[in-house]
């Protein structure tokens, strides 16, 4: 073995010039410094294996051998601020001839409302009301307003202007951001295939623009390794994006629609396979070079755009039915000798929300409690691999209204509902194509299975190896979830859902800027708005500590950072509910006269009309998902400052009168 440079400190006392010669006689030792100004010690190189002979000699305290030093990490520098200015939030509207986006202006003047929703970067405006009643920033409906005017937004037409801005006409806000995703890859893994609906937008839509090289497109055609697939082919036949990715990408990383205005987009379909998709996009992430600008291999974001609405519902039991529930806080409770009767609450207190079904046979109604397809879904696995070879994973829980857990969490398997004998169950899901564009269909038969477990997911949410996500409101004065979305205990933030502006596809308008745009929503939006803040903050990351975050660093990043707003609107007084009937139950706030809480055959093209939908955060933590901006804390100023009234000057405290207890 190679001799090693060894420190020796001696005991107190040794001779050490008598303890030299004696070690140096051994030809597994040499003198290489006497180190003469610091007492007791010597430094030798020594033979590697004689280090622990050497510990111990009775002249010897300790022999190390020294680590070779590395140098110190050279930290990149901070990134150029990057400003976009003159932007109206949310769009442009017109009330003649409905509420609609005005198209006579560019939607490159336009910015989503994340921008000011989710930052405090954007002051909060001047309020010119007119005859409008609100006064907050972003789009809602109250039960109260039968009109259905919204939070405060710009809207033109026959009526005055009603600006959010300091002009009133939509065009002063300015966004800026150190952070945007640069090096990052973002991957949409969308349900279905491309079409020709589309994929032509990602060629020379703004959206899409590289600040650093502008008129180049970041949207990158893959051809996904051992995928034959034609949607995972994109190159050769030029084709990239649907219409449903075309949101996606926008909503995280577009100029206008998202946060990592920086960042490389692709996508991947899953039409070579769930499983199959995952495998390629972990074999592809774990084959990047290396990055000549970081010296780093580049992360990757991937976006779950998929979820299984007909399995969240699947089955439904009678309330009337049920013996007892079960979890592992409040312990059970059994069915009162009189029956359940219109108190609910020992479901609704364990995260469990009692749905109306119509019967199929004799078209009676009837309080029913949903459970999700009971097992869980066989791709966790490529999930939560692809999760420790270190790539974030952005999930939902779609938009069927599920509740859920995570498959970590004691109430996985604590909380449950039981029956005995052989009762009445519903099966839900969808007639014809047996998606979510299919009307609902229920159908009636039986079950002796005891245990029904109330929180499980089949996915792809439920796993802690994700950012699980929820949908919620783009309104400052009604910050509540969007009422189709899935929630719960499992939830790590809550992104942005309906009417979030993105590029659009052929189906939507053209602007003046001869470009398509539009709104996009759903869970769907919810899960890009939280990629693309979290694509700013790998970037933070990597130039703060020179290597980029592990998906779990992300994950409690995005929790960190988020902040506690969303608001819990209760559906429905769940201790004195109203009988089962085809009367529509509204929450206390609700987002269009939808069907809540009800569930009956030939309803609705999508799982949001079909009923699917309620108001109760149903354990879902607030945590609405945020971008600090100005890269530093303002965790005790975080609202948003007018931008008018007196600020200063401000008292001092000497000034103040004292209290009459602090008198002498």
């Amino acid at each position: 073995m190679a001799k090693v440079i060894t420190d020796v400190i001696l005991k107190d006392g040794v001779d050490e010039t008598t303890f030299i010669n004696d070690v140096t006689s051994n030809a597994e030792v040499d003198l290489k410094d006497r180190v003469e100004s610091l007492s007791n010690m010597v430094v030798l190189n020594v033979e590697e294996s004689y280090i622990p002979t050497l510990n111990n000699h009775a002249s010897v305290k300790v022999a190390q051998a020294e680590p070779i030093p590395e140098p110190p990490v050279t930290y990149p520098d901070k990134p150029t601020k990057y400003t976009l200015s003159g932007k109206s939030i949310g769009g442009f509207w017109s009330n003649s001839g409905g509420w609609n986006f005005n198209t006579t202006y560019a939607g490159t003047k336009m910015i989503s409302y994340q921008h000011y929703l989710d930052t405090d970067i954007i002051v909060a405006p001047i309020r010119t009301i007119n005859d409008f009643t609100g006064s907050n920033v972003g789009i809602h409906y109250y039960d109260s307003d039968p009109d259905g005017k919204r939070d405060q937004m710009r809207w033109l037409g026959s009526v005055p202007r009603v600006g959010i801005d300091t002009g009133g006409y939509g065009e002063d806000q300015t966004y800026s951001s150190y952070y945007t995703g640069k090096h990052v890859d973002i991957v949409a893994f969308e349900s279905g295939t491309f079409g020709d609906a589309g994929y032509v937008n990602y060629h020379t839509h703004p959206d899409w623009d590289d600040p650093d090289n502008s008129g180049t497109t970041r949207c990158i055609p893959m051809n996904w390794p051992g995928l034959s697939d034609a949607g995972n082919n994109q190159v050769t036949p030029n084709k990239m994006l649907n219409g449903h990715a075309t949101g996606t990408l926008s909503a995280a990383g577009g100029i206008h629609g998202g946060f990592a205005k920086k960042a490389k987009l692709r996508v991947a379909y899953t039409d070579a396979g769930l499983t199959s998709g995952l495998n390629a996009i972990k074999s592809w992430h774990n084959g990047k070079s290396v990055n000549g600008t970081t010296g780093l291999k580049d992360p990757t974001i991937v976006i779950l755009e998929w979820h299984h609405p007909s399995l969240s519902k699947q089955n439904c039991i009678k309330i009337e039915d049920i013996d007892s529930v079960t979890d592992p806080t409040l312990g059970t409770t059994n069915k009162p000798g009189g029956g359940w009767g219109s108190d609910l609450t020992p479901f609704v207190d364990r995260g469990m929300i009692p749905f109306q079904l119509r019967d199929p046979t004799d078209n009676t109604w009837h309080w029913v409690q949903p459970f999700s397809r009971q097992d869980q879904g066989s791709y966790f696995s490529a999930i939560e691999q692809c999760w420790d070879d270190g790539i974030v994973i952005i999930n939902g829980p779609g938009n069927a209204g599920i509740t859920f857990v995570n498959n970590d969490d004691a109430r996985y398997n604590g909380t449950y509902a039981t029956i005995s004998g052989t009762k009445t169950l519903y099966t839900v899901g969808y007639n014809a194509d047996n998606s979510q564009n299919s009307p609902c269909s229920i159908t009636k038969g039986s079950t002796s299975t005891s245990t029904w477990y109330g929180l499980r997911s089949y996915g792809p949410a439920g796993t802690p190896k994700s950012i699980n996500v929820a949908a919620g409101q783009n309104s400052e004065g009604s910050p509540t979830l969007d009422w189709y979305t899935g929630r719960g205990p499992g939830i790590d933030v809550i992104g942005r859902g309906g009417n979030t502006w993105t590029a659009g596809d052929t189906n939507d308008d053209t602007y003046t800027d001869g470009n398509k745009w539009g709104n996009f929503g759903g869970t769907s939006c919810a899960l890009p708005t939280v990629a693309g803040k979290a694509a700013c903050y790998m970037e933070k990351h990597y130039t703060l500590h020179g290597v980029w975050p592990t998906p779990q660093q992300v994950k409690d990043a995005m929790r960190a950072e988020s902040r506690p707003t969303s608001m819990s609107v209760r559906t429905v007084n769940w201790s004195n509910v109203p009988a089962a009937s085809d009367t529509d139950i509204k929450p206390n706030q609700d987002a269009t006269p939808l069907p809540c809480l009800k569930i009956k055959s030939g309803t609705g093209g999508t799982p949001l009309n079909g009923g699917f939908c309620y108001g109760d955060h149903a354990g879902t933590p607030n945590n609405q998902a945020h971008w600090n901006a100005k890269d530093f804390n303002r965790e005790n100023t975080y609202k948003k400052r007018p931008a008018s009234g007196v600020l200063f000057p401000r008292p001092r405290k000497f000034d103040l009168p004292r209290k009459e207890e602090d008198a002498d």
